[in-house]
């Protein structure tokens, strides 16, 4: 992709049927310490057998459905214990369905992260649904290896739904890599939830997220978009969403949920636009890796981490990816 400046979502562009609005949350200060990559818990030891290692020529991007973490999840210390082990393997983990009204959950999560020398902060959405209808709110969250990112809060936006088409609006946000040499890679990732009762619809209004989101960014230089999280709809089942040309889902046949009966969760990109993408994703299946039974699994969350892997640095995209501006024109 081109290289182009980073620099803070400043301002307000109406696209499409949304605005897109930097972010207002401040960043939670954290103890910097030097990072260890040798985690203490039981993760890192296999995690060469399920996740590939970081290097300073990779990048590893996650996603991962916590499964309403609020006041009782936190409390667990052997719930909060194994989330940061999964997170300790990634470069940067889009979180979904953060349902705890104390905003201290999140920071508390990610201070247990850091107890063994890791270097990690986070973005975190407002709380996000219609109350109108039930009540029920959540939050979107990215949490980032600030040793190998750059990012933050002023690098990240909430796509406005004026129409309310979506029960929760997508949140983006911005990284880009440290590297020692080279031209740094950077993306941007679109995070989103669906709402399992309205998925035809919903997916069909994310094909206009996704066309309106790549078309902003690319306006500001930046051609690498990822859209990732739970779609509630396997691979074959994303309507408008797939069929928007040059665009694929990364998880084809493993399952996402911890059952191991559906692939609902997923990565959507251009691999001519985004040609860091390396070619290798999976799961992390959390029964297996922490050796528990159907239970204690599930008491964890109802859906396995996914993972991809990426080039730390910017590589050539195709020719006819750079002869012009995506082709965002969606089959009908």
């Amino acid at each position: 992709m081109r290289s182009i400046p980073f620099y803070p979502v400043m301002v307000l562009l109406l696209v499409g049927f949304g605005a897109y609005l930097g972010c207002d949350h401040s960043p939670i200060d954290l103890p910097l310490q030097n990072v260890n990559h040798e985690s203490s818990g039981q993760l890192d030891p296999l995690a060469e057998f399920v996740i590939p290692q970081r290097t300073p020529s990779n990048i590893i991007v996650g996603s991962f459905n916590l499964q309403r973490l609020g006041p009782t999840k936190i409390s667990d210390p052997w719930v909060v214990e194994k989330f940061a082990e999964i997170i300790r393997v990634f470069d940067v983990l889009a979180l979904q369905e953060i349902t705890s009204v104390d905003q201290r959950t999140l920071a508390l999560l990610v201070e247990q992260v850091n107890r063994n020398g890791a270097n990690y902060a986070y973005t975190i959405s407002e709380r996000i649904g219609r109350e109108a209808t039930n009540g029920y709110r959540e939050q979107y969250a990215f949490v980032y290896d600030q040793n190998r990112l750059e990012g933050g809060p002023q690098y990240c936006y909430k796509v406005e739904d004026p129409q309310d088409l979506l029960h929760r609006e997508p949140f983006v946000g911005r990284f880009r890599s440290r590297v020692v040499s080279g031209a740094p890679f950077s993306f941007s990732l679109i995070n989103i939830h669906t709402d399992p009762d309205e998925i035809d619809t919903e997916l069909d209004v994310l094909a206009d997220v996704f066309v309106n989101v790549r078309q902003f960014e690319y306006a500001q230089g930046e051609d690498d978009v990822v859209l990732l999280g739970d779609l509630n709809a396997g691979p074959n089942q994303l309507r408008k969403l797939g069929s928007i040309p040059g665009i694929l889902p990364l998880v084809i046949s493993q399952p996402t949920n911890t059952r191991g009966t559906r692939t609902i969760d997923n990565f959507l990109l251009d691999p001519q636009l985004t040609s860091e993408y390396v070619g290798r994703c999976g799961t992390i299946d959390l029964a297996k890796v922490f050796n528990l039974g159907p239970t204690d699994a599930e008491r964890l969350s109802d859906h396995l981490p996914i993972w991809a892997e990426f080039s730390s640095a910017e590589l050539r995209t195709y020719q006819a990816a750079v002869a012009g501006i995506p082709t965002d024109s969606v089959r009908r």
